[in-house]
């Protein structure tokens, strides 16, 4: 994706990308995240650091506030997720859509407290 892509994105997808590099994060050792490595802005490209969250920050896409809330709780909430679902017979599985309609409707509820606090 391009910045200007990621700056037409909806929060839920933003969110989405602040999840999936902070459950990434701990496992990357030659990549930033999901773009991979920064580009410096040269020969008509815009700059932009290598992990899309950092992008999402700085332009103030998402308060930080939230930002950070997502980064310290969301992966360890997924993860319980999947360690409980794998115990469900696979018929009966609840997909994982069910946790990211969760994820994104407590973020939701809460996204106008981070706007009030920053």
């Amino acid at each position: 994706m391009k910045p200007d892509e990621v700056r037409s994105l909806p929060p839920a997808y933003l969110r989405l990308i602040v999840l999936i590099e902070a459950r990434a994060k701990p496992r990357l050792r030659t990549v930033e995240g999901l773009w991979r490595s920064p580009i410096a802005g040269k020969r008509g490209n815009e700059p932009r650091p290598g992990a899309m969250t950092d992008f999402i920050r700085d332009a103030g896409l998402l308060p930080a506030a939230e930002i950070e809330h997502i980064i310290r709780t969301a992966p360890f909430e997924l993860l319980s997720f999947q360690v409980a679902a794998a115990r469900v017979d696979l018929a009966e599985r609840p997909p994982i859509s069910a946790w990211i309609e969760h994820f994104n409707a407590g973020l939701d509820a809460m996204a106008d407290d981070f706007r009030l606090a920053a």
